[in-house]
């Protein structure tokens, strides 16, 4: 029931994705433009991004601190259209249901507050709760199939949740934006980061296709080997 989950990102020849920086030697709208193409019916990013792009700028604050437990799915609408935020403790607040006309889908775990919860429901918000100290992301995902009809995911979040989805085995290929640029800051977030995994290797990939874009910017996409 999970949906193909496909990593969509921008990133320096280094491997960098600090969005500002690569403007310069990208242009705008590639990525966008090869996003709308790779056909995703919800795209999802982590609690940074989210904060950084989309959410209300205070975040939320419990009156409470009663964490929520164990929480049945909450539906709050179908739409054609989704856009899921992973917020582990459930601090981003939100003033709409939607972000761009795609209904918004709060993934959060059992630590997230009661009445933040009581919040969401409160502004039309559907949500998942799911995983104890941390969210569970492969049964997050796989509800998200379930529940909402999610066939194709786009993941476009930060290094970390990326790298979260790839250790858990959940992503199926890779659509990596290459700009003309190398950025070089330590510190500076790459495409895949924080795995803590006692691989001996690079994860296999198996290439799909490349595309010259605009501006010298190279579209190389790449299925993830399984096994």
């Amino acid at each position: 029931m999970r949906p193909c989950i496909i990593c969509h990102m921008l990133s320096s020849a280094d491997g960098r994705i600090d969005g500002a920086a690569l403007e310069a030697v990208s242009g705008r709208g590639l990525y966008e433009a090869a996003g709308g193409k790779l056909q995703g019916d919800a795209w999802i990013c982590g609690r940074t991004t989210m904060q950084l792009h989309f959410a209300d700028q205070e975040p939320f604050v419990s009156a409470s601190n009663i964490p929520a437990g164990p929480r049945p799915i909450h539906v709050a609408r179908q739409a054609g259209s989704y856009a899921v935020s992973v917020d582990t403790r459930g601090t981003l607040r939100w003033s709409k249901s939607e972000i761009d006309g795609d209904h918004l889908i709060c993934v959060v775990s059992e630590q997230a507050p009661e009445d933040y919860l009581a919040m969401l429901r409160e502004r039309g918000i559907s949500y998942i709760v799911r995983g104890g100290a941390s969210v569970d992301l492969p049964a997050a995902v796989e509800l998200l199939g379930r529940h909402f009809g999610i066939r194709r995911l786009l993941l476009e979040g930060g290094g970390r949740i990326n790298g979260g989805f790839l250790e858990q085995g959940l992503v199926d290929e890779v659509s990596l934006l290459l700009a003309p640029g190398i950025d070089g800051r330590q510190g500076v977030p790459a495409v895949f980061d924080g795995m803590t995994s006692t691989r001996n290797g690079a994860v296999p990939l198996r290439l799909k296709s490349v595309e010259r874009l605009e501006h010298g910017v190279l579209w190389i996409r790449y299925e993830v080997v399984r096994g």
